[in-house]
């Protein structure tokens, strides 16, 4: 049987796998039912990535020839999102960027490592998810859909000027990997603040290196997952204030560290849910106070902190359980539990994720493998 004479459910399942654009194209061009087969295959198209991930609703650019966005939009019509962050001899011009989310009607984040002109975009614009190097506060206005942003070249501080920007905002991941002096103290408050993943340090007025991101969590009520990647010695914490909303957080030191204030950091979080704490020093003693301090908790990750043995663990669960309380531990390095109870938290590099889900998707990884985007899945 020549492929041409297989049913056409068939073509359209082989069809569903091909992910390179140029290969689409190719196959559009072949006759008029693969071209309708083509148009079928391409309205499932949610997601433009960087490379393959063998789903249908994904296609990627194999090859080195420009980017033609105007293409992409007419051809997927009901493309979601679009990682533009192409090398400089693909990615398409940042004017033509701009184009694709004015004239985009499904368009909901995009992926980008220019310099985007916000104030070209009308308020009329369905973006909701934006992922950049830095915002220049020169080339940006008030926007209101965009719940999602990741900074990935920028600091706090810079965050600050155009905080304002995004009164609607949800999730705020930022970090740095340029050597700069951020003098955040305090910003605005952010109300509608769910998720928040922060690294990269601060400067106080002494010109010292320190940690601002707690604080930066103060002003963010409603917050309720945090990823922190501390990267140096020093940490500021304001004590007198406190988080009744936060249940999930991950604290991820850059080095082996003895942490005296820990019990107090923790006390702001009172009804936290998920713990986990990575290059920490932890005896016995240290998670026993920990349980106390935390009334709620049921999750403890340390599997990259704890110091003790096996037979220290399983005496603090012998302590819980005197206690009453029910609390999962992960302590083993590659414990194996993980992947039962989580099954969709491999610790795997994923740039969009479906689901606007922190416990699945961010809370079990590093900081350099959280994703760019949690999708919320449609209803």
């Amino acid at each position: 049987m020549l492929i041409n004479e297989l049913p056409d459910d068939c073509l359209l399942t082989i069809f569903d796998y091909i992910q390179d654009l140029e290969d689409l194209i190719n196959c559009f061009e072949v006759c008029e039912k693969w071209s309708n087969l083509i148009v079928a295959r391409n309205k499932k198209v949610k997601y433009f990535i960087d490379r393959p991930n063998y789903s249908p609703d994904s296609v990627t650019q194999q090859s080195n020839k420009p980017i033609d966005v105007t293409f992409l939009s007419k051809w997927f019509p009901n493309l979601k999102i679009a990682n533009l962050s192409y090398p400089s001899h693909v990615k398409p011009a940042i004017e033509d960027i701009d184009k694709l989310i004015r004239n985009s009607e499904s368009l909901k984040g995009i992926i980008c490592g220019d310099y985007l002109n916000l104030k070209l975009m009308p308020q009329k614009a369905n973006l909701e998810m934006l992922s950049t190097r830095i915002i220049d506060s020169y080339k940006i206005e008030i926007n209101e859909t965009v719940k999602q942003l990741n900074l990935w070249n920028s600091t706090l501080d810079e965050f600050k000027e155009v905080a304002h920007c995004f009164p609607n905002l949800e999730r705020l991941k930022i970090s740095c990997s340029k050597k700069t002096t951020d003098f955040y103290s305090d910003g605005p408050v952010m109300a509608n603040l769910k998720i928040v993943e922060l690294a990269g340090s601060s400067r106080d007025r002494d010109y010292h290196e320190c940690c601002s991101s707690f604080l930066f969590m103060d002003s963010c009520p409603a917050l309720q997952s945090a990823h922190i990647k501390i990267d140096c010695s020093r940490i500021v914490i304001n004590y007198s204030v406190k988080n009744a909303n936060l249940q999930d957080l991950v604290i991820q030191n850059y080095k082996p560290t003895n942490w005296e204030e820990l019990p107090m950091l923790m006390s702001k979080y009172p009804n936290l849910k998920h713990l986990s704490l990575r290059k920490m020093w932890l005896g016995k003693k240290h998670i026993e106070q920990l349980i106390l301090i935390l009334p709620k908790l049921i999750l403890l990750d340390i599997r990259q902190s704890h110091k003790d043995t096996r037979k220290t663990m399983e005496n603090v669960q012998d302590y819980c359980k005197q206690h009453g309380r029910s609390i999962k531990f992960y302590f083993k390095k590659d414990d194996k539990q993980i992947k039962s109870d989580w099954p969709q938290s491999l610790n795997r590099r994923e740039k969009i994720c479906r689901g606007f889900d922190f416990m699945e998707h961010c809370f079990f990884k590093s900081f350099d493998k959280l994703p760019h985007f949690l999708d919320p899945i449609d209803e």
